[in-house]
């Protein structure tokens, strides 16, 4: 069902309910941006630290795939954010 609204700033403009869900999705999408982030960096901070122990790389393998994972991370904030 579509509503037709009167603003002061012009003619009547039409709203629907897709507006209301593409909203609501993008608040919900949001809001669990911080925990992502955190996973993936934990996750490939502990595939290093296993890296090294496996490999005797210490403390390369860690930080390479920390870098790694905070590239990631940020890849899919800035993805999702812009």
């Amino acid at each position: 069902m579509m509503l037709r609204v009167r603003t002061p700033e012009g003619p009547a403009t039409e709203k629907g309910p897709e507006k209301n869900e593409k909203r609501e999705k993008s608040a919900w999408a949001y809001m669990n941006l911080g925990a992502v982030f955190a996973v993936t960096v934990g996750l490939f901070v502990l595939l290093g630290w296993w890296l090294d122990g496996k490999y005797g790389w210490a403390p390369w393998g860690t930080v390479g795939c920390g870098l790694l994972g905070v590239t990631a991370a940020m890849y899919h904030f800035l993805k999702e954010t812009l």
